[in-house]
């Protein structure tokens, strides 16, 4: 063999040997690239479910703080028109067409308090009429709707019977009653 056929030979088993570590190369570099991109889109994924369900979690809290905010919203404006009832009530007790009426029985009823030396307040508007009904067992009068307030002679007891004390335990009786009649429950 010659020279020249010898460095042919071994140009030859180079280029071949050159060509085997590069295919051998563009494979290695094949199966990186895939395991990257494997990793890649795993990670993708897991970072789109993580989104999901960060976003579904907010979704629902943002609802449920958008319900009790409304329900807040509800709550107030049923207070607020309870509390127009209840004052439109206070009122209409106030001017009643029989409160001399009322009076004279509240009084009737609660005699024993006030014959033995009590003392009996009323508003400015019933004055004449209680003072008519207990004589000298008057004692003034109080800011009030309506009805009186006897006091025992040794000041010990107090009978509290004007409207407003009335009403509201009428009211604290049946406010719920009242509030299930301007809003029956859904069901």
């Amino acid at each position: 063999m010659t020279l020249e056929n010898a460095v042919e030979a071994i140009l030859e088993q180079g280029k071949a040997e050159a060509n085997r570590v590069l295919e051998e190369a563009r494979n290695e570099r094949q199966r990186m690239l895939s395991e990257v991109r494997a990793e890649a889109a795993k990670a993708l994924a897991e970072t789109e479910k993580a989104a999901r369900i960060e976003a579904e979690r907010k979704r629902v809290q943002e609802l449920a703080r958008a319900e009790l905010e409304s329900r807040k919203i509800v709550l107030a404006a049923q207070k607020e028109a309870l509390d127009k009832v209840y004052d439109g009530a206070l009122e209409r007790l106030g001017r009643l067409s029989d409160n001399a009426e009322i009076l004279r029985r509240l009084l009737k009823a609660n005699e024993s308090e006030w014959r033995s030396g009590g003392k009996v307040y009323c508003s400015p508007r019933d004055e004449a009429v209680v003072r008519k009904i207990v004589g000298d067992s008057f004692a003034g009068t109080i800011e009030c709707a309506g009805g009186v307030v006897i006091e025992s002679a040794d000041e010990t007891r107090r009978v509290d019977l004007r409207y407003e004390t009335l009403l509201r335990d009428v009211w604290d009786d049946a406010v719920k009653e009242v509030a299930e009649t301007l809003w029956p429950p859904e069901q």
